[in-house]
């Protein structure tokens, strides 16, 4: 088990780097500033706490499929990261923000790097001694 969690630790702080580097660029690139909605901390979280969640999710997982388990649960993994597309689009913004059409453009994106970054990081962890199917 504790190396599920050290997975999901690497992935979470690995898409939470990321998304930051995305979010700095994604500001000066097109002079927006969403701070008051998305900042570092609240980026962080949502990584690490995504990816320690898909990582306890894969362990209970895989105990339950024993065929084709990271195909499946990557599949799950990534509908799961699609579908929460709707939130960027249905997140009030205050009104003081500019440019509100432009954080779904923001946002979106960083959905995706919790996935992608965890099922990076996989062939770096042997679950098979902790997972005995």
């Amino acid at each position: 088990m504790k190396k599920v969690f050290i997975h999901g630790t690497v992935a979470g702080v690995t898409s939470a780097t990321v998304a930051i580097i995305y979010n700095i660029s994604y500001s000066n690139a097109l002079f927006v500033d969403f701070s008051k909605v998305v900042n570092p901390v609240s980026i962080t979280s949502a990584n690490i706490f995504g990816c320690l969640l898909a990582s306890l999710g894969y362990y209970f997982f895989a105990k339950k499929v024993t065929r084709h388990t990271d195909v499946w649960f990557n599949i799950i993994f990534l509908l799961l990261s699609f579908a929460s597309f709707a939130s960027p689009f249905a997140t009030h913004l205050p009104l003081d923000i500019q440019s509100p059409e432009l954080f779904p453009g923001l946002a979106i994106p960083m959905h995706i790097f919790p996935v992608l970054l965890w099922i990076a990081t996989k062939p770096l962890f042997d679950y098979k001694d902790v997972i005995e199917k």
